[in-house]
C-alpha cells in the first residue's frame, strides 16, 4: 500500500508468512520533514495502529461460518471495489 503524504511517501509492505499469518513492515520515505508533523499523516503512527487492530479483528472473524466468502466486502469496501474495476478497464483498454 502507498500512502501520499506533503512530506513524502509511507509505504505498507504485507508479506505472507504462513497460510494464515502476515508481517507488515512500514517504509517511510521523507522528502520534505519540515512537513512531517503538520497536516495529513501527522499522526500516522497513531493511525497504523488503529488499522492494525481493526486488521487483526478481521483476520480472526474470516473462518466464521458466517462469512460470505469473496474479493470485496459488499458493505465496506466500495470504492476499492470501483478503484479496480476502472483500473481494468483503462488496462483493458
Amino acid at each position: 500500500m502507498i500512502n501520499v503524504y506533503p512530506w513524502g511517501l509511507f509505504i505498507n509492505v504485507v508479506e505472507p508468512i504462513e497460510i494464515n499469518k502476515t508481517r507488515v513492515r512500514f517504509l517511510t520515505y521523507v522528502s520534505k520533514p519540515e512537513f512531517v508533523d503538520s497536516g495529513a499523516g501527522r499522526k500516522l503512527h497513531q493511525v497504523e495502529m488503529e488499522d492494525e487492530v481493526i486488521v487483526e479483528s478481521i483476520q480472526s472473524n474470516l473462518t466464521s461460518k458466517a462469512l460470505k466468502r469473496g474479493k470485496y466486502s459488499p458493505t465496506m469496501e466500495r470504492g476499492l471495489h470501483h478503484f479496480h474495476r476502472l483500473l481494468t478497464q483503462f488496462i483493458d483498454d
